[in-house]
């Protein structure tokens, strides 16, 4: 691994060492639909191009953010319950030192990890920091769910839902636009680089660059970022921490979210390039509309404007 690769993940689409068509998955007895054995198609493709992709900085950022959540995760303050009669800036102050030390260096790690995210997929940078937004997002959202019914969704109560339900239902808006905007900037990638006379061979070049796999990935990252933040808000919710297997599987969930972050980060990067600019066709279009009005509302220097 040389110097420049190191500080961003770089390859060219052309420099695969195999293509989408070239791996071949078997008939399964749950293949009941078109989709599925096309989706697993993309997956396999997917992990053997990560076998040969992912580098040792891959490694190093993943397990930076498990670090973070063992940290943030494993406090003694949040073993024992806390204190119920405080909150915000006065929670902090009254925390354990140790507690404190370990809030701090999982807050710095997390920032080494969106660094790590950012200098590997440059094109990525504003949707990484979106992912991990929506993914504190969802945390929010639980909190709001939990404040007044701490078995949430048990016995659960429509009126005490509705700020939960929106920070929720901005999130999952959120991420619509961005798996649109990966999808629309490949489509005018295809368009651009693999411009063909003949329509068959655009249509090839179209289900070379699919989607589908990448977008089940991004689809199970949200439900597990939605399981992690769901319990950790359920052991937070009962006081007393006896709730173990709550924190037992936020751990778990929220370790299993990471590489999947990382994933729905990395592909998109792989297959676009460095050069790209992952936006939607509404936010191009906006663009070169601003554009052409800058123009000629242009003035020249010796020309005096109102």
């Amino acid at each position: 691994m040389d110097g420049g690769e190191s500080a961003t993940h770089e390859a060219s689409h052309d420099a695969l060492p195999f293509r989408l068509n070239d791996v071949k998955v078997e008939q399964k007895f749950f293949d009941f639909h078109p989709l599925i054995p096309q989706i697993r198609q993309e997956l396999v493709f997917q992990l053997k191009l990560i076998r040969t992709d992912w580098n040792p900085q891959f490694t190093i950022a993943i397990l930076s953010a498990i670090l973070a959540i063992a940290l943030g995760a494993l406090n003694a303050d949040i073993f024992d319950g806390g204190n119920a009669k405080v909150a915000g800036l006065e929670g902090l102050q009254i925390a354990g030192g140790t507690a404190y030390f370990q809030m701090i260096i999982s807050m710095l790690v997390w920032g080494w990890f969106l660094f790590m995210l950012i200098q590997m997929f440059p094109i990525m940078r504003t949707h990484t920091i979106t992912l991990l937004m929506i993914w504190a997002g969802f945390g929010i959202a639980q909190v709001f769910f939990h404040s007044t019914n701490k078995n949430f969704p048990v016995g659960l109560s429509l009126s005490d839902m509705m700020g939960g339900f929106l920070i929720t239902l901005v999130c999952v808006f959120f991420l619509y636009f961005f798996i649109k905007a990966v999808r629309e900037t490949r489509d005018l990638h295809v368009e651009t680089h693999h411009l063909h006379e003949d329509v068959r061979v655009m249509e090839e070049s179209m289900l070379e660059h699919s989607l589908r796999g990448w977008a089940f990935v991004c689809a199970t990252w949200a439900i597990l970022a939605m399981l992690s933040a769901w319990t950790g808000a359920q052991y937070i919710a009962e006081r007393t921490g006896s709730r173990t297997w709550a924190l037992t599987l936020h751990i778990l969930f929220s370790i299993l979210t990471i590489p999947l972050l990382v994933w729905t980060v990395w592909f998109p990067q792989r297959m676009l390039g460095s050069e790209a600019s992952v936006r939607t066709k509404a936010a191009v279009s906006a663009d070169e509309d601003l554009m052409s009005k800058s123009k000629i509302l242009e003035v020249s220097p010796d020309q005096e404007a109102w």
